[in-house]
Order: C-alpha cells, then sequence, then structure tokens
C-alpha cells in the first residue's frame, strides 16, 4: 500500500443466523478493488480495510464457518454492513430478530456517530427494530415487502429499487444484492469510475438498479387475510377475462370499499393493480419459456395493443419485453 493512501475501514457485523454469503462477500470484493488501486495515479489511490466484527464474546460459527473477529465497541469505522439474515418464512425472520437484541442496542450506539449504516437485504427489518429507519426510505429482499409494509408501516419502503440512501442509513435488496451495496460503497467513498471498474472484473452488471425484473409475485411472503387469498385465487382464474370491483367483492362476500381497504393493507396496492401485476407475471413466464410472439403473449395477457402492453410491462419490470426475453429467455 502506498504510504499517501487514504485508509477506508468497513466493518462486517457477523452474528448468529447471518447469511455466510453476504459477510464473505464484501471482504473478496474490497480487496480486491484495492488490487485494482494499483493502476491508479498515487494521489488517487485508496485503500479498503474490511473486517469482520461481533458484539457477542464467544467466537461465531455459522454453518461450519468460524468468523475471527473484533469487538465491535469502540472500533474506529466509515461504515459498518449488515448482512442478511438467513430464514425459511416471515415467522422464523420474526424469531432470528427477537433474539438479536444485542445486535440491536449495538447498531443504535454505532448510529449515533453519524457513520454509514448499510443492511443487505432481510438486515433492514433488523435496523427497523433497532429503531433507526421510521420516517425514512429504505429497500429489502423482494419477497419480503408484503410482510415489510404491513410489519413496519412507518418507513417509507421502496422495494423495487435495488440500493437506497436516506442519509447515513443505506439499505439493498435481494441475496445477492450484497454485491450491489459492496459496489456502492466503492463508489462513495472512490468514486464512479472506481465503481464500474470494479463491477466489470467482478463481471457484475453494474448499472443494475431495480429488484423489478426478478420479482415472482407468487413467491410474496405474507399476502394477507383470508378476503385477499379469496380475491387473489378469484383474479388468477379471471386473468384475460373482464370484470368489475363489484362481481371480486361478491365473490369475496364482502363490500368494494372493504375489500379496497385490506387489499391495500395486505399488498400495498388495488385489485386492479394487483390483477395488472398476475398479466405481468404471466407474461414474464411465457417470455421465459417460450418463443410465442408478443402478439400472442399480450392477447394471452388480457390486453389487446402490444404497445399499451409493453408500457404496463415495463412500468412493473423496468425492462421491456424484448429486453427482459433477451435476459432470461430460451436459448438457442
Amino acid at each position: 500500500m502506498n504510504h499517501t493512501s487514504k485508509t477506508i475501514r468497513i466493518g462486517v457485523l457477523v452474528y448468529p443466523g447471518c447469511l455466510r454469503s453476504s459477510a464473505v462477500g464484501p471482504l473478496d470484493i474490497f480487496q480486491i478493488t484495492n488490487t485494482l488501486m494499483q493502476y491508479r495515479p498515487a494521489e488517487q489511490r485508496l485503500h479498503f480495510q474490511a473486517d469482520w466484527f461481533s458484539v457477542r464474546e464467544d467466537p461465531i460459527d455459522i454453518g461450519g464457518l468460524r468468523f475471527a473477529t473484533r469487538p465491535l465497541q469502540g472500533a474506529r469505522l466509515d461504515a459498518l454492513i449488515l448482512p442478511g439474515i438467513d430464514h425459511r418464512d416471515t415467522q422464523d425472520l420474526a424469531g432470528l430478530i427477537g433474539a438479536l437484541a444485542p445486535e440491536q442496542l449495538a447498531i443504535r450506539d454505532f448510529a449515533r456517530s453519524g457513520r454509514l449504516l448499510a443492511s443487505s437485504c432481510s438486515s433492514t427489518c433488523l435496523v427497523v427494530h433497532a429503531g433507526l429507519l421510521d420516517g425514512r426510505r429504505a429497500t429489502t429482499s423482494w419477497w419480503l415487502a408484503n410482510y415489510f409494509r404491513k410489519q413496519f408501516p412507518q418507513v417509507r419502503l421502496d422495494a423495487e429499487e435495488l440500493v437506497v440512501q436516506d442519509e447515513q442509513f443505506i439499505s439493498s435488496g435481494g441475496v445477492t444484492s450484497f454485491l450491489d451495496l459492496a459496489l456502492w460503497l466503492v463508489g462513495h467513498f472512490g468514486g464512479e469510475a472506481l465503481r464500474q471498474t470494479a463491477a466489470k472484473v467482478l463481471v457484475v452488471d453494474g448499472n443494475r438498479s431495480s429488484q423489478a425484473p426478478y420479482v415472482a409475485a407468487a413467491m410474496m411472503q405474507d399476502q394477507g387475510h383470508a378476503v385477499v387469498e379469496r380475491a387473489r385465487r378469484w383474479l388468477n382464474r379471471q386473468l384475460g377475462q373482464p370484470w368489475t370491483m363489484a362481481q371480486l367483492a361478491a365473490h369475496c362476500h364482502t363490500s368494494p370499499r372493504t375489500l379496497l381497504r385490506r387489499f391495500q393493507e395486505a399488498t400495498g396496492m388495488s385489485p386492479v393493480r394487483y390483477a395488472q401485476q398476475l398479466s405481468v407475471e404471466r407474461a414474464k413466464a411465457l417470455l421465459e419459456s417460450t418463443r410465442l410472439s408478443l402478439e400472442d403473449i399480450t392477447q394471452r395477457c388480457g390486453y389487446e395493443d402490444p404497445a399499451t402492453f409493453s408500457k404496463v410491462f415495463k412500468r412493473w419490470v423496468q425492462a421491456t419485453p424484448r429486453e427482459y426475453r433477451l435476459r432470461f429467455g430460451l436459448r438457442h
């Protein structure tokens, strides 16, 4: 390391139940970035010093990996990363977070310094439980979006975004978004050119900014009330057919007003928007698994005009049908 290099100290907080990949991966990314620094003029060089930290006295073993950690208390860091939490479902996640009271106290204390606190995937829920995100913007894994909105209505969730910054608090989306989070920190401290170069070396899309192309609505956790589940099943059967709110409410044995409220609470959207999402999900499946024309897919999804449906599709997926097929479709 050149003696003129500025050192950026990054901590990764290791705790019971955290994902191994998002605890280990960032350190590799910062080390690779350090290697790239040799190609920069001496006056532009940085050195990322990344280490594992813990608030527990005993060594932490996660799935056979034992982490050599340092005490977080008293550490002088420029940023602290929270790996995602490994969980089966939202009930499991809640139990795991409940067992992380020492970590919640520690990250509250860390946040008082004003330094960057970066959460990956489900660990954004840990930051919320620590009382740090009320009234702030954040993101989390797309599959937790419904659960997150119901549990934490005080947080302004941008579930489609891959990385969200609100002052010192940075959050990222699904499991492998720790890549994007670490690269965000590279760019924050070292500039956009360095971030893009590191992304290329890592063979990571340095320009992706949305989780929308990866969303699979059927896998989203905590869709909600029994009335909403009944409505969802009916909308799935009606896909491509005309329907009205009155018909849907009658099927669910409730009033349109109550149904609208229940749907909004459970999914964050109206039944009309949800039906639109279902059409887009069907189109995604057809684009992935068939070579049907856009005209055929448009009709199978209940739309008449391909141009109109393409606009709807792009609004949900942040990509056109053609772009989506090129990325996820059948290979020749």
